[in-house]
C-alpha cells in the first residue's frame, strides 16, 4: 500500500503514494481534514457534526456523514483502509510525519535543544525547514467551527515559530534577518515582538534612526487599527535606543548597563529576606562564605531585593561584581560572567579554559578582601556561565566569597535545577519571594503616584495580585489614561476608569513568554472557562485529546501558573486568567465561549458557569441554547436570577419556539419579574 500523506498547512490535501486523492466538495473535505489532525484516535459522530455545522445540524446529519465517510474511502482507493468505523466513531490511520502539521510541531520541538545548546545555526536550519512547510493559511478551502479553532492555534504557533527563529538569529547575519524582519512585520502588523526584533537589529547594525522610524511605524498601527499603545517592550526599547548611541558595526550582542542601584528605604517589604542577606554580608566581611538563590515569579521582586542588598555591601565597603544576564544573550558562552568581572576582554578560547580564567580572576580579588558576586535572571544564562557559577560555588568553602543569584521557575531547563539543587547541598540559602501583603501593595500604589492612595485606588489591590511589577503597571496605566485624580491630598480613581489598564495585562502577558507556545495557547482556552477548569473541559472547547493537553498544563503547573484545586486546575492569580483571555481576537471570543458553554454543559458543568458564556457568546438564540434553557431554567433563576432573565429574554425575542417551549419560557420569565 502506497503511504497516505495529508498537508493542512495550507489548502487541506492528500496524496496516495505521489498520486493526490479528490477529497470531494466542501463539507466531505472538512471531515477529512478533522479526522486527519485527529489522526488514530476516534472522533465521535458528535463531534463531526458539531465541528461541521455547528450548531445548526440538519435532521439528516449522521447520514450525511456517513455517506462521506463512504466517499472518502472510495476516493482514498488503496488506502481506503485506513479509514476505519467502529463503536466510538471514526479514525484515520496516518503514519509517524504523514500530516504536515504533525511534521512542523516535531521540528520546532527539534529546535530546542540545539538553542539550549548555544547551536543557533542548527536551530535556525530546523526552523527554516519547519515554516516552509507552510504553502498559505491553514486549513485554507476549509470552513466550520473546528477549523476556525485549529487553523488560530496553527497561526499561533507558527508566528511563535518565527519569532524564535528571528530571535535565534540576531547573533547572525542582520541584513537577511532585517529583510526576513521587514516581511515578518508587514505580514504580522499587529504582533508587536516582529517590531521589536527589527529595532533590535536595524539598532545592531548602526541604522538606530530607521529603528526608531519602526517604533513610530508600529505606535500607528496599533493606535489606528486597535486604538491602544505600544507595550513596554517597544517603549523600553524605544527609551534605550534614544539613550544609548548606536554601536559600530559589525557589533557582538549589545551589553546592557546594570540597573541603577536603588538608596535605602526604596524596597517596599521582604524585611525578613533583606535581614538575612544583611547578615550573610556581615559574615562576608569576616571571611565567611555563603550561597544564595533567590527565586521567584517575574515581577516578584528579585532583581529589587537584589539591588537593595547589592547597596549594604556597598555601604560595608565590599567588593561588589553584578551581572545580569540576558535573553537574547543566552547563547553566547559565559556572556554574563565575563560582564560581571569586567573579562569581556579575554580571549573566547575553550570554554572550560574559560572558566578556570573566570575562577582565578575571583581567587586573585578575594585575596584582598571580600567579595560579593551576583548574577540577576540566572534562568537566562548560558550552559558555560552555570557551570562557571557552580564551581565557584564549590570555592565558596575557601574564598571570603558572597554568591548571589536571582532565577525565575523555567520548567524546561534541566541544567538550571542541577545549579538550584546544588545550593541545597551546599548549605545555602533559598530565598523564595511570595506575593507582598495588601498593605504593602497600596505603599506601591502611593509611591508610583505619588501621593497617598484613596479607598478607591486601594480597592484595586487584589487585581495586583501581591505582584510589585503588576501594581506599579496597574497604577501608571490609571495614571496614562487619566484614570486617577487627587481629592484631598488622596489618589482615587475616576469612576469612569477601567481597572485593568492595558499596560497591566501587556505585562501580566509578557511574564508568560518563557512558556513553551503550546502551553499559552492551551491557557489562553483554559482562561475562558474560569479560575477554576477540568482538563476535559479545555479538551472539549479546544477539541484536543485530554492525554495531548496534560504535558502542557503540567508545564503551567510547574511554572507555578496554575495550581491543583481538587480534581480541577485553577490559575494562582485571577489577573494571570483576565489577561490571558484578553490575548484571544475579540472578534473569536463570542464563538469561543458559545462553543465553551456547550462544552460545560456536554461535561455536566455548573449551570451559571454555562450561562456566564452564553451571555458572553453571540446575541443570536440558536435551538440548542432554547433546549438547555427550558431544561434548567428553573435552576438557573434560583441561582443566577439576572443571568435566568437576560437568556431568557433573548429566547423569547429572539427565536420562533414551538408553543411549549414558549410557554415554560415565559412562565420563567414572569416568576423571575415578581
Amino acid at each position: 500500500m502506497r503511504r497516505l500523506r495529508v498537508t493542512v498547512l495550507g489548502p487541506v490535501r492528500a496524496w496516495n503514494g505521489e498520486v493526490e486523492i479528490d477529497l470531494g466538495p466542501a463539507r466531505r473535505r472538512a471531515l477529512f481534514a478533522m479526522l486527519a489532525a485527529n489522526a488514530n484516535r476516534p472522533v465521535t459522530r458528535a463531534e463531526l457534526i458539531r465541528a461541521l455545522w455547528g450548531e445548526s445540524a440538519p435532521s439528516a446529519a449522521v447520514g450525511n456523514i456517513y455517506t462521506y465517510v463512504s466517499g472518502l474511502r472510495r476516493a482514498l482507493g488503496p488506502a481506503g483502509g485506513l479509514l476505519r468505523s467502529g463503536r466510538a466513531g471514526y479514525t484515520l490511520r496516518l503514519e509517524p510525519g504523514a500530516l504536515d502539521a504533525d511534521r512542523f510541531d516535531a521540528l520546532c520541538e527539534a529546535a530546542v535543544e540545539p538553542a539550549a545548546a548555544g547551536r543557533p545555526g542548527q536551530a535556525v536550519a530546523l526552523l527554516d525547514e519547519a515554516l516552509a512547510l507552510w504553502r498559505g493559511e491553514a486549513y485554507a478551502n476549509v470552513t466550520g467551527l473546528f477549523a476556525d479553532l485549529d487553523r488560530h492555534r496553527l497561526t499561533e504557533l507558527r508566528i511563535a515559530a518565527a519569532e524564535r527563529r528571528a530571535r535565534l538569529a540576531l547573533a547572525g547575519d542582520d541584513d537577511a534577518l532585517i529583510a526576513d524582519l521587514t516581511a515578518l512585520v508587514r505580514d504580522h502588523p499587529l504582533h508587536e515582538p516582529f517590531h521589536e526584533l527589527l529595532m533590535r537589529a536595524l539598532h545592531r547594525a548602526g541604522r538606530g534612526t530607521e529603528a526608531l522610524d519602526v517604533f513610530h511605524a508600529a505606535r500607528r498601527v496599533l493606535v489606528d487599527e486597535l486604538g491602544v499603545e505600544p507595550g513596554p517592550a517597544l517603549r523600553e526599547l524605544q527609551s534605550r535606543i534614544l539613550a544609548e548611541p548606536a554601536p559600530p558595526v559589525p557589533v557582538a550582542p549589545a551589553a546592557v548597563a546594570a540597573p541603577t542601584v536603588p538608596g535605602r528605604g526604596r524596597l517596599v517589604g521582604r524585611d525578613a529576606e533583606l535581614a538575612l542577606l544583611r547578615d550573610l554580608l556581615d559574615a562576608v566581611g569576616e571571611g565567611r562564605s555563603a550561597i544564595v538563590w533567590i527565586e521567584g515569579e517575574p515581577g516578584i521582586g528579585k532583581s529589587a531585593l537584589l539591588d537593595a542588598a547589592l547597596h549594604e555591601a556597598r555601604a560595608r565597603g565590599h567588593r561588589v561584581a553584578r551581572g545580569s544576564a540576558e535573553e537574547l544573550s543566552s547563547r553566547i558562552p559565559l556572556h554574563v560572567m565575563r560582564r560581571a568581572l569586567r573579562l569581556e576582554d579575554a580571549p573566547h578560547d575553550d570554554p572550560a579554559a574559560a572558566v578556570d580564567r573566570v575562577l582565578d580572576h575571583v581567587r586573585g580579588l578575594t585575596a584582598t578582601g571580600p567579595l560579593v558576586l551576583a548574577v540577576d535572571h540566572l534562568q537566562w544564562a548560558d550552559e558555560v556561565s552555570l557551570l562557571a557559577w557552580e564551581r565557584l560555588a564549590a570555592l565558596t568553602r575557601w574564598l571570603p566569597l558572597l554568591l548571589v543569584a536571582t532565577a525565575r521557575p523555567e520548567p524546561g531547563r534541566r541544567d538550571l535545577a542541577r545549579v538550584r539543587r546544588g545550593v541545597s547541598t551546599r548549605d545555602g540559602h533559598l530565598i523564595r519571594l511570595t506575593p507582598l501583603p495588601p498593605s504593602d501593595i497600596e505603599q506601591i500604589f502611593g509611591r508610583t503616584v505619588g501621593v497617598p492612595p484613596g479607598a478607591t485606588l486601594r480597592s484595586l489591590a487584589p487585581l495586583a495580585a501581591g505582584n510589585p511589577l503588576y501594581a506599579r503597571e496597574l497604577v501608571s496605566g490609571l495614571v496614562a489614561e487619566d484614570g486617577v485624580r487627587v481629592v484631598d491630598g488622596l489618589a482615587e480613581v475616576d469612576a469612569r476608569a477601567g481597572d485593568m489598564p492595558r499596560a497591566l495585562l501587556d505585562t501580566v502577558r509578557a511574564s508568560l513568554d518563557h512558556l513553551s507556545p503550546g502551553a499559552r495557547e492551551s491557557l489562553r482556552y483554559a482562561a475562558l472557562l474560569g479560575d477554576e477548569f477540568a482538563v476535559a473541559e479545555v479538551a472539549a472547547v479546544t477539541g484536543r485529546s485530554p492525554f495531548d493537553l496534560m504535558a502542557e498544563l503540567e508545564e503551567a503547573v510547574a511554572a507555578d501558573v496554575l495550581v491543583d484545586a481538587g480534581s480541577e486546575l485553577a490559575f494562582r492569580q485571577p489577573v494571570l486568567r483576565r489577561a490571558l483571555a484578553g490575548g484571544i481576537p475579540a472578534a473569536l471570543r463570542p464563538t469561543l465561549h458559545r462553543h465553551a458553554a456547550q462544552a460545560l454543559a456536554d461535561n455536566g458543568g455548573d449551570v451559571t458557569r454555562i450561562a456566564d458564556h452564553l451571555l458572553a457568546g453571540p446575541p443570536e438564540v440558536d435551538e440548542w441554547l432554547v433546549d438547555w434553557l427550558v431544561a434548567h431554567g428553573a435552576e438557573l433563576s434560583r441561582r443566577a436570577p439576572e443571568a435566568a432573565r437576560e437568556l431568557v429574554r433573548r429566547a423569547l425575542a429572539g427565536h420562533r419556539l414551538p408553543p411549549a417551549q414558549r410557554a415554560t419560557l415565559t412562565a420563567l420569565r414572569d416568576g423571575l419579574d415578581r
